[in-house]
């Protein structure tokens, strides 16, 4: 794709996005139903509050961490993803940070999309610094009203950031180049706020590439949940066996 030197607009951006890949479309736009409110929101802690005590009942859990873990997972992702998906499918970013961001929130308190009314750029660095300041002040605002380790939070963040690039980029065929973006965005991030996030990291079993995390979601910790396939509190080598059972159920292909 050719890319212009003179940045678009984020709407522009958007919807080359959603023309490339029209399944980006429903997480762009709320759906009937959704709340749409600032992504500003997220950093209240009445409002955050509110929100892991959501992910409490509907996990059955007592523990705030979990709780609170459960939700930045999910969270982390939507609230990242234009960003990523924009960079790696159009070439130019739109900004992930809370001021230039609309979240869309299902009644049940689940974050169901995101969109944002900014451009930050088209390299690694300009979003990195950008993706920086969100990730920094999203678990800045979820360590006051939770016992959730900051290192921890990053962890998470970072495999989001790597699980929305190798969805963006298996989307359009590119899997390798949309995931060689993911080091030096999380290297600029962590220049950008000082902080050392750890790395992304990807693993390619039977011909399919997945996300090996840093980050455990504790999914497994709320009553009758399992661990999930990739978590990295299971053993290695049952690890790969269930991600090379996964990729031969998806015919190989990289996601």
């Amino acid at each position: 794709m050719t890319v212009s030197t003179t940045p678009p607009a984020a709407d522009q951006v958007q919807e080359a996005l959603t023309d490339w890949c029209p399944e980006y479309r429903a997480s762009l736009l709320p759906s009937p139903g959704d709340a749409v409110l600032p992504a500003t929101s997220v950093l209240d802690p009445a409002w955050l509050t509110a929100r892991v005590a959501e992910s409490a009942r509907r996990y059955r859990t007592a523990d705030p961490r979990v709780a609170a873990v459960l939700w930045w997972y999910s969270a982390s992702t939507v609230l990242l993803t234009p960003a990523l998906a924009t960079l790696a499918v159009t070439r130019w970013a739109v900004d992930p940070r809370p001021a230039a961001t609309t979240l869309h929130l299902r009644r049940d308190g689940l974050p169901s999309g995101a969109r944002s009314s900014d451009v930050v750029g088209n390299t690694p660095e300009s979003l990195g610094a950008a993706l920086g300041e969100a990730v920094q002040s999203y678990v800045g605002a979820l360590a006051e009203v939770a016992p959730v380790r900051p290192r921890a939070a990053w962890a998470i963040a970072v495999d989001s950031v790597s699980g929305a690039l190798l969805r963006a980029g298996t989307t359009i065929g590119e899997p390798t180049q949309a995931t060689a973006l993911a080091a030096p965005l999380i290297a600029a991030a962590g220049r950008a706020t000082g902080e050392r996030p750890p790395p992304p990291r990807f693993v390619d079993v039977n011909g399919a590439r997945f996300v090996r995390r840093a980050s455990c979601c504790l999914l497994y910790r709320a009553p009758g949940q399992p661990m999930c396939t990739s978590c990295p509190a299971r053993r290695p080598d049952e690890r790969r066996e269930d991600l090379a059972r996964l990729a031969t159920a998806m015919g190989g292909r990289r996601g």
